[in-house]
């Protein structure tokens, strides 16, 4: 990078010492102005050539001129201003004599330096601007030009070109080959030229002069000899010594539009393709203005620092949105890297992403599983753009202290664990983690597990910032590591695995044993015990299945019961409901038990129902429906079956349970439209879709298939856990009508989900589903159902959704 400017500028105490120079200087011998000092001559001339001068400047005026206007104008300008110069430099001659020629070079100075006011120089600009926009635009259009522009532009220019071309190795108009010609061109380019300004009033005429110059090789070369001309004039007329920093703006505004048309192109190195471009114009511009190809070159420094600052503030805003769009965008990182690492500016980039990152994810509007999905992503791309993992630190500070405070963060990291499409499991199967261990200052690691190949830390990183001691750590580590113990992720696996083995119907669990499997190597055999004691009960339980299922059939019962039965001590604590069983569950139970107890004699059954699961096939006059429901609330639809019309006292007492406990159950049937209530606690099944009520009892058959979830009461037995079973229900000809009775049935929760969204603002919709199952015990919604019934709401005007999040109108 070049510092200093090739350019003499001129200020206005230079002008005045000028000034001072010229009256101090002698009459030369043999003037033609005899009797007149050399400075009273000079001024005389100087006055006569002021006015023709100002009247040039401002005969002109640019902002209204079109771009070919200002291309054409400005060097007809040129050549005028040329004009008035050389008839100057003939009367200065004859005043000064060719010994003291720069009194009069000096006077020339100070009169540009007058005349050229704000108008010319936003003229200059402008004309420049355009002037290497349209190079760049032939290029880039027409990359075999510019090896072909020898024959075309005036030899003289050819010979400084390839001089700067050798002396520097970049690229320059006039010379080159087709590999550089090549380099010059992105898959991104479009019709559109990519040097223009959008926000420019005047792109619409410089795209139409572009293109009119571009589509013919002879246009080119003209253009190029008239841009060349123009420059030779601005170092002639001595104009580029008091307009170096307007040059240096028209420069600036060609790198900033080109920068701008990278904007949220992520997916392909753009750095490159730039630097290429930017270096194209500025060699040739350096050439044609800063004299002898050895003169060192001001306007490639410029553009090259112009362009690294710009692009660096480009990314970095739009880092957030990398991240995001990661892996789709490790070209985008690679480019901001290049940057950050020349700028030195590694920890600005980290405290401009770490505030984006606490204004637009660290709020209660973002659910926790996103916020972990770009964290995740913060830390596979902070690794590529800082291997030491300092930046990683500072931007993950925040992250994880904001996890720390959300309750269900534990939660959302192990499903990520075990499920086969995220990329935490990805880093669970590799096998190649770090094992996890808890420790006086949080979780540890093994050193014989941690990666050799690393390098030193920078000063500022040691003994401060513990992730960037960390980076042999995959991801799934450091996010173990929010916690200082691993204790709570063994724990919520265990309910996890819990879960998933009281959702087996088949005794299945493979998918299982291969997730605990992967966990011992994590953290350890010790800490998944109990997980093999869930595995063991799986397999005991189908072994006694097999053997309930051939007493069964030796004894002709009808049994399509199945039961899961477990250890009391190794399970989670498992809810209990007390009701009455319908006596067609009753006797299936205890058949089961009997059996069971026949084969275990020390050990006896308790059954858990809130746990367990019944296939019910409906039989209504004009439809059949096929349901799955809970132990409670299949014995809600048994009573039914005595009594089509009941109260909610009457329900209760059948069923020896409080009136609270059977509404919600009753909802559940209400809500699938098989009941509905027909007066305050006065429910009757719906025989008919649209009968006014006074129907026949349902024929609610026994249950077809069941899972009953049993606890063995012997030594060394102990808990279950919570299952959230499938409430899916319709399966024939009536699931249309099921469908908008629950429809309905949802509306009256709208007053909840409206005084909700009035308390605690807008909200996406899984908060929305957990909060209405903390108000409504019992209800059974899935995420779908409220969905489909929140967009209604929206069609509707009464809500509007918007980011993800619902919110009331």
């Amino acid at each position: 990078m070049y510092a200093c400017s090739p350019f003499n500028t001129l200020s206005e105490d230079d002008i005045q010492r000028i000034v001072q120079q010229i009256k101090a200087r002698p009459n030369p011998a043999g003037a033609p102005w005899a009797g007149l000092s050399v400075e009273k001559a000079i001024d005389s001339l100087a006055t006569e050539y002021r006015g023709e001068l100002q009247q040039l400047c401002t005969a002109k005026r640019i902002g209204d001129s079109a771009a070919s206007d200002v291309f054409h104008g400005f060097l007809q300008f040129l050549q005028s201003l040329n004009g008035v110069f050389c008839s100057y430099s003939e009367g200065a001659s004859r005043i000064c004599g060719a010994e003291q020629r720069i009194i009069g070079d000096m006077a020339w100075n100070a009169l540009i330096y007058q005349v050229l006011d704000t108008r010319v120089l936003a003229w200059m600009e402008e004309w420049l601007y355009v002037s290497l926009s349209c190079v760049l635009h032939c290029v880039v259009r027409q990359p075999s030009t510019i090896a072909h522009l020898n024959s075309a532009v005036d030899s003289g220019i050819v010979a400084r070109l390839q001089q700067v071309h050798r002396d520097t190795g970049a690229v320059v108009v006039g010379f080159g080959n087709s590999a550089i010609a090549q380099s010059l061109v992105s898959e991104n380019d479009t019709e559109s030229d990519d040097t223009l300004d959008d926000s420019d009033p005047a792109q619409s005429e410089r795209r139409k002069l572009f293109a009119r110059i571009a589509s013919d090789p002879r246009q080119i070369g003209m253009f190029v000899n008239d841009f060349a001309s123009g420059c030779r004039l601005l170092v002639t007329l001595r104009i580029v010594a008091y307009a170096s920093r307007t040059l240096s703006n028209a420069v600036d505004r060609l790198v900033d539009a080109n920068v701008q048309k990278q904007a949220n192109r992520w997916d392909t190195p753009c750095l490159d393709l730039l630097l290429t471009r930017v270096r194209l114009v500025a060699t040739t511009l350096d050439a044609l203005l800063c004299g002898p190809a050895t003169a060192q070159p001001f306007f490639l420094g410029h553009a090259e620092a112009r362009l690294y600052a710009k692009f660096s503030e480009l990314r970095v805003s739009e880092l957030f949105g990398i991240i995001i769009d990661y892996p789709d965008s490790r070209q985008a990182i690679a480019d901001l890297r290049a940057c950050v690492v020349k700028l030195r500016t590694m920890r600005q980039m980290a405290h401009s992403l770490r505030n984006a990152i606490q204004q637009r994810l660290l709020h209660p509007g973002a659910t926790t599983s996103d916020i972990l999905t770009q964290y995740i992503s913060a830390i596979r791309c902070l690794r590529l753009l800082d291997p030491s993992s300092t930046v990683l630190e500072i931007v993950a500070r925040p992250i994880r202290s904001y996890l720390r405070s959300r309750e269900d963060t534990v939660s959302c990291i192990v499903q990520d664990m075990v499920s086969e499409e995220s990329e935490l499991f990805e880093d669970l199967a590799s096998g190649h983690g770090v094992i996890m261990d808890n420790g006086a200052e949080g979780v540890v690691y093994d050193e014989d597990y941690a990666d050799k190949s690393w390098e030193p830390l920078p000063i500022e990183a040691k003994n401060v910032y513990l992730t960037a001691q960390r980076r042999d750590a995959d991801v799934l580590s450091l996010l173990v590591s929010i916690y200082e113990t691993k204790d709570v992720f063994v724990q919520e696996f265990e309910r996890h695995l819990a879960q998933r083995l009281l959702a087996c119907t088949d005794y299945s669990a493979e998918r299982e044993i291969r997730q605990v499997e992967m966990m011992k190597l994590r953290f350890g055999d010790r800490t998944l015990e109990k997980c093999e004691v869930m595995l063991k009960d799986v397999a005991d339980s189908k072994r006694t299945d097999q053997h309930v299922s051939e007493t069964s059939q030796e004894k002709h019962w009808d049994m399509p019961l199945h039961a899961l039965i477990v250890s009391r001590q190794f399970w989670s604590s498992m809810p209990k409901e007390q009701f009455a069983v319908p006596h067609e569950m009753a006797d299936m139970r205890n058949k089961y038990a009997g059996t069971y107890e026949s084969l275990k004699p020390a050990r006896k059954l308790e059954w858990r129902d809130a746990l367990g699961s019944v296939t019910l096939r409906i039989e209504l006059a004009d439809r059949t429906v096929s349901v799955s429901a809970k132990p409670a609330q299949a014995a809600v639809l048994f009573a039914f079956q005595e009594t089509p019309v009941t109260t909610l006292a009457e329900l209760a007492q059948k069923m020896e349970c409080s009136e609270e406990f059977v509404l919600s159950r009753v909802r559940f049937w209400q809500t699938r439209g098989v009941v509905r209530e027909t007066d305050a606690n006065a429910f009757e099944v719906v025989e008919a879709e649209g009968s006014s009520g006074n129907d026949v009892a349902s024929r609610a058959s026994r249950p077809a298939a069941g899972l009953g979830n049993a606890v063995a009461s012997g030594a060394g037995s102990d808990q279950g856990e919570d299952y959230d079973d499938d409430d899916e229900g319709d399966a024939s000809g009536g699931a249309a009508g099921a469908s908008n009775a629950r429809t309905e049935a949802l509306r009256v929760h709208f007053n909840f989900v409206e005084g909700i969204l009035r308390n605690f603002g807008p909200l996406p919709l899984d908060r929305i589903l957990s909060m209405l199952g903390m108000f409504m015990p019992g209800e059974n919604t899935t995420a779908e159902e409220l969905r489909s019934f929140l967009a209604l709401m929206a069609r509707e005007d009464k809500l509007e959704m918007a980011g993800g999040l619902y919110k009331l109108k």
